[in-house]
């Protein structure tokens, strides 16, 4: 049997993080990695080796879109920004995770009460 590993579930999730977050402000990679750990606590902490495939996939199915900011001297940041099939996308991801989550609920609470 394989180990146990947070991120068999955690991954999964960080379309919808990403999306959520460039629903409220555009935001560059770092940014977004910062975000997802203060806003859960340091229970999601996503490495820019996870973070970047899964935005170039958004990008080049057009749910964000990027743009390149001058930042000091000879630096840039790539601002992501959300555009409307990310919007649909999201709201599809927020449905999905909520029935996942009540059904899991159901589960994990009906297996618990039959040992009981």
């Amino acid at each position: 049997m394989a180990s146990y590993n947070p991120n068999y579930f955690r991954k999964g999730l960080l379309p919808l993080l990403l999306l959520k977050l460039l629903r409220e402000k555009d935001m560059y990679g770092y940014e977004l990695v910062k975000t997802i750990a203060a806003q859960t606590n340091g229970t999601i902490i996503v490495k820019e080796g996870a973070l970047y495939p899964v935005l170039y996939q958004m990008l080049e199915a057009g749910q964000v879109s990027e743009k390149k900011v001058p930042y000091k001297k000879r630096m840039t940041h790539i601002y992501y920004h959300i555009e409307e099939p990310g919007e649909q996308l999201l709201q599809e991801l927020r449905q999905e995770y909520l029935n996942v989550t009540g059904a899991m609920m159901k589960f994990l609470e009906r297996r618990e009460a039959d040992h009981e």
